[in-house]
């Protein structure tokens, strides 16, 4: 095969593998920690990168073509390393191990595409079509693999993919020891496909996870399931006790069991069943089928149960003799999808909505307020009424009063969204305690049509009759300060203001619902300040630059790069939000975005060299203007579309989805590597600092778009993309003004 092919290839089985070790590493993470620790794999890896990438520009002799076999073995073995350490209980033990050893495939990966650019330079366009293209397919790919092989082997099927890549840039006299590390992979791979040499520990989790605590009891696993959502476990506790289901060892589920009947009907959860008695329901998230287990005992006559996670369907179906066939009986109808946008798709009303998640520890909530919920928005509540009978309820089992009050503002908003003020919106809300639980439980009600005073009564004798504590009952009990609210004395915003934490509504566009902190985070203040840190050593960098060369295109091109990589993984992020809800599962949502930028801005890198290439030499600021332009044009288009289209198909919306981003995917993948070429002409060490700074400046803008999102909302990451890829139009127009040959 010719140089140049071998190269192409070589880069995209780089960056297929990288992106497979990379999403297989937040689903490992995500088992051993929380989801947020997600955002960290991402962080770390393109840090990683950045690091590897800049080390030829401070030791020069690392710009040799035979070494990029060598780098590429160096990325397997590491990644086979971290494999070996995740299957270890030393993440638990020694986590500053783990996340350091997080960095060190990428940074090999760093170095090899540094050098690769760099002694390549003239073929930047190429081989950047080459890296996206390979990433788009790896995004694509690490769905099946996931679901087929779970996240281990993922994580030693990139280590393979990196082997295969250092064959293909290997030169003859090394073509044997690239062989041997190629065929020490593939036999780890296959060794632990067929005889699990390496596994989860799930007794070295993070201790506030439930699973640890039920398998120290005496718990034993008898179902395993891996899939690109998550590790889901069916536990046997022991003793008789009813079966659960973990989901990242978290978020138990318990299993309906016949035998235990009584015990389950004295749950909190069925008492908006037992009242109100409803025709038609409408379940989110029956987990392991409890829900449905209440629906079936107060005689529904229609059950809709929508559920995210189909390893927890299938489990619960597997065991039918053991749960009473919830899932199988005539009038049940299971869907694995996400419910809100099941329902938003439908046309049905129903006399309850259901929402139940119950978490063993106040901790474990804690695990995930940087996590995204779009089931408890004011948004997703105004959907929920909207399909509400009219005198139908939404019932929500929720964990703490944290939850609670968040809830009951998040709530009140959606009724204010309505034109009720907030006296009128708490006519139409009902709390209640269950006190007996090992941690007090609370459910909210809320009525389509607001609570009478008989009405309030009646369900508050009922509660206190069963052993419920009723906290909130309109007209009847409305205790401080909601008292002065009711009265019209104060307004709910003027209440949550009062408190120390933050108990703001949760909205679509800023859906952190277990966030209560104010400000930015506890756990992001140390990102936040490295990102502090790091533009101001990109501001001294560019000082250094200009007054060494004294050149303005020299001193301003590392702040161009920085100002792409920001805006490339701002406007990635908002649209994998916008995504998610269109799509109806937060996989699908990833997957696609991922997919449509990599591949479109792969292809759009290719155009640009063999197309467009004299236009944009001439005008090098236009496409990023583009870029910013189309992003806001997007965003505007993609409000009416995803109204429109909201009812059809999944393969309709996703392609609608496809169609709508290519645009501006294609425009996206032109100018990084359109600069890295004209760098090379006046430093071929100053393509290492461009990869180096654009991968640290991804990391800021990740965090950036994170804390944004938390703060203020997505909006705001949107504009933080558009502005970074306008400022970026500018200061290549002053490059230009500057250098010519710029």
């Amino acid at each position: 095969m010719p140089l140049l092919p071998r190269r192409l290839l070589a880069a995209a089985l780089l960056s297929a593998s990288a992106l497979c070790l990379e999403i297989a590493l937040t689903r490992l993470l995500s088992l051993l920690y929380f989801p947020p620790y997600v955002f960290l794999v991402i962080s770390v890896a393109i840090l990683g990168i950045g690091i590897g990438a800049a080390l030829p520009a401070w030791r020069p002799q690392l710009l040799h073509e035979e070494r990029l076999a060598h780098y590429c073995l160096f990325a397997a073995a590491s990644s086979l390393f971290l494999a070996v350490l995740c299957s270890s209980a030393l993440p638990l033990r020694m986590p500053a191990l783990l996340f350091a050893a997080l960095a060190l495939p990428f940074a090999w990966l760093g170095l090899a595409m540094s050098v690769l650019f760099s002694l390549h330079a003239a073929h930047s366009r190429l081989l950047y079509m080459g890296d996206l293209l390979g990433a788009g397919l790896g995004a694509v790919l690490t769905i099946p693999l996931l679901n087929r092989f779970g996240a281990l082997d993922v994580v030693l099927i990139a280590a393979l993919g990196f082997a295969l890549a250092a064959w293909y840039l290997s030169a003859r006299r090394g073509r044997l020891v690239t062989l041997a590390g190629l065929a020490i992979c593939a036999c780890v791979l296959g060794v632990n496909v067929s005889a699990r040499l390496l596994d989860m520990d799930m007794t070295a989790l993070a201790a506030e996870k439930p699973i640890v605590s039920a398998l120290s009891a005496g718990g034993a696993i008898i179902d395993t399931r891996w899939d690109a959502f998550a590790r889901t476990d069916l536990v046997d506790p022991g003793d008789g006790q009813p079966l659960r289901i973990y989901v990242d060892g978290g978020a138990a589920s318990v299993m309906p069991q016949p035998a235990s009947s009584t015990q389950h009907l004295r749950d909190i959860g069925f008492f908006p069943f037992a009242t109100e008695q409803p025709a038609r329901v409408f379940i989110v998230g029956p987990g392991a089928g409890m829900d449905v287990y209440f629906a079936l005992q107060s005689r529904a006559r229609s059950i809709v149960a929508v559920e995210v996670n189909g390893a927890s369907v299938d489990m619960t179906r597997a065991m039918s003799s053991r749960n009473g066939a919830v899932y199988d009986q005539p009038n049940v109808t299971v869907l694995v999808d996400d419910g809100r946008g099941e329902l938003r798709r439908s046309n049905d009303k129903y006399d309850l909505i259901f929402l139940s998640q119950v978490l063993s520890l106040a901790a474990e909530r804690g695990g995930y307020a940087l996590s995204e919920n779009m089931v408890y928005t004011a948004d997703a509540f105004a959907d929920y009424l909207a399909h509400l009978t009219e005198g139908g309820q939404l019932a929500l089992k929720l964990y703490d009063e944290a939850t609670l009050t968040r809830a009951l503002s998040t709530a009140i908003a959606a009724f204010q969204h309505r034109g009720k003020s907030d006296a009128q919106a708490l006519e139409h809300l009902m709390a209640f305690l269950d006190e007996r639980a090992d941690m007090p439980v609370p459910l909210l009600l809320v009525g389509a049509q607001p609570f009478s005073e008989d009405d309030s009564l009646a369900l508050g004798a009922i509660a206190r009759s069963v052993g419920f504590t009723p906290l909130l009952l309109p007209h009847v009990l409305v205790q401080p300060p909601l008292d002065e609210v009711a009265a019209g004395a104060m307004t709910f915003v003027e209440t949550i203001a009062a408190a120390e934490v933050d108990y703001s509504p949760a909205t679509d566009d800023r859906p952190y619902f277990f966030q209560f902190e104010r400000g930015i985070p506890t756990s992001l203040q140390p990102l936040a300040l490295l990102t502090l840190l790091g533009a101001l050593g990109l501001a001294l960098l560019c000082l250094g630059l200009w007054r060494r060369s004294k050149s303005v295109a020299s001193s301003l091109s590392p702040a161009y790069v920085a100002l792409l990589g920001l805006g490339f993984i701002a406007l990635e992020i908002y649209a994998i939000q916008q995504a998610r809800l269109f799509l109806g599962h937060p996989t699908w949502a990833v997957a696609l975005a991922l997919f449509t930028f990599l591949v479109g801005g792969g292809i759009g890198s290719g155009l640009s060299q063999v197309r467009f290439r004299a236009l944009l030499f001439r005008f090098p600021q236009l496409t990023p203007a583009l870029v910013m332009v189309l992003a806001l044009l997007w965003s505007a288009l993609w409000a009416v579309m995803s109204r429109e289209l909201n009812t059809a198909t999944l393969s309709t919306r996703l392609l609608a989805a496809l169609v709508s981003l290519l645009p501006l995917a294609l425009c996206m993948g032109v100018p990084f590597p359109q600069a890295l070429a004209e760098i090379a002409k006046l430093d071929r060490r100053g393509v290492a600092i461009a990869w180096s700074v654009n991968g640290m400046a991804t990391v800021a803008g990740s965090i950036t778009a994170v804390i944004l999102s938390i703060a203020i909302g997505f909006g705001a990451v949107l504009w933080l993309g558009a502005a970074a890829y306008g400022l970026a139009a500018l200061t290549v127009l002053m490059m230009r003004r500057a250098q010519p040959a710029m």
